[in-house]
């Protein structure tokens, strides 16, 4: 027997015609941060002697160390998720073991870390500090390849997003958010 189904329950690929700059944007939303948030404590006249950084590692003050990895948001109806590359914050030890293993395959390796959230749409509320930083799993992967982010359950909206995932419209919102600095009304969906 022929199974009839609704083609909109299908996943398909993300793009919305944004309506702040009226460009059709195709594939899931992917941004990233260039160095982890903590790097922003040192002064900038400071940091030149104080951090160490390369695309996948940070060292600040041969004290604090931070990789860099990948925090993926389901999004509803859609066939990527919202992917953002952000850095955690790790031990001294297990920053050494991911470093000299990094080229070797790494996957049902992890480590346990801090997520500095200064993300675009998770913002902290006035009065409450500069930064939140949330407890997460490192889930380290194949050879190369950058480790996934997974926030520990908590009540915070990222963690919330991360586990039940964003409808469409809230993708389009945190898209609109980052590249634009809005986000709330006039988006649209194609």
């Amino acid at each position: 027997m022929f199974k009839w189904f609704s083609l909109s329950s299908r996943p398909r690929a993300f793009e919305f015609r944004c309506a702040e700059c009226g460009d059709l944007h195709r594939g899931s939303p992917s941004f990233s941060y260039a160095q982890p948030g903590f790097v922003f404590t040192v002064p900038e006249e400071e940091r030149a002697a104080r951090v160490r950084q390369t695309s996948d590692t940070c060292i600040v003050d041969d004290e604090f160390f931070f990789i860099r990895g990948v925090l993926e948001l389901p999004i509803h109806g859609a066939d990527e998720p919202f992917t953002w590359g952000v850095w955690a914050s790790q031990s001294e030890e297990s920053f050494r073991r991911y470093v000299d293993t990094f080229d070797a395959d790494q996957s049902g390796d992890g480590s346990f870390g801090w997520l500095d959230v200064t993300m675009p749409g998770y913002a902290v509320p006035p009065g409450e500090g500069e930064r939140v930083s949330l407890a997460c799993n490192v889930q380290w992967r194949g050879a190369g390849e950058r480790p996934l982010i997974e926030p520990q359950e908590c009540d915070h909206p990222l963690y919330v997003d991360f586990t039940q995932g964003i409808p469409w419209d809230r993708a389009i919102a945190l898209a609109r958010l980052t590249m634009h600095g809005s986000g709330e009304a006039g988006q649209t969906e194609p």
